[in-house]
């Protein structure tokens, strides 16, 4: 979808009625982060044995020291970072890769802690795995 072309075919219909109700729609919908290229969340799959839950995020390009995991409740975990161009970008005659900062925050379908996620990085993917059947800490 091109957004130019869509922003344009806007104009020129409320040209020929009475309000701007679809303009108004997709500025409030759609602000301009979300329609940015690099706004990248990465993929990841999920899965399950009796005894452990592994996370397998795709992040190509992503050295370990610009990548951040963060424990956000038992049951979120974020996944953050960088992604640097490998040459400066006024070289650059095609892109279809994305550079930038990048976020997900996943729900994770059990509870679990920090000390208890094991991380390994190799060839583009990110590994997590926890134990499985783990109970929240309780501080009352």
């Amino acid at each position: 979808m091109d957004i130019e072309k869509m922003k344009k075919w806007l104009e020129i219909t409320n040209e020929y009625k009475k309000t701007d109700f679809w303009t108004r729609v997709l500025e409030e919908k759609y602000s301009d982060k979300i329609l940015e290229k690099n706004m990248y969340q990465p993929k990841f799959d999920m899965y399950q044995n009796e005894y452990y839950t592994f996370i397998i995020f795709e992040i190509p390009g992503v050295n370990r020291e610009d990548l951040s995991l963060h424990l956000i409740s038992y049951t979120q975990l974020k996944v953050s970072g960088i992604i640097h161009p490998i040459l400066t970008l006024e070289k650059e005659i095609k892109r279809e890769r994305i550079f930038g900062e990048f976020e997900r925050i996943i729900d994770l379908p059990e509870a679990t802690h920090a000390q208890l996620l094991h991380i390994q990085m190799n060839d583009g993917l990110l590994q997590i795995s926890y134990p499985r059947n783990v109970e929240p800490v309780n501080f009352t």
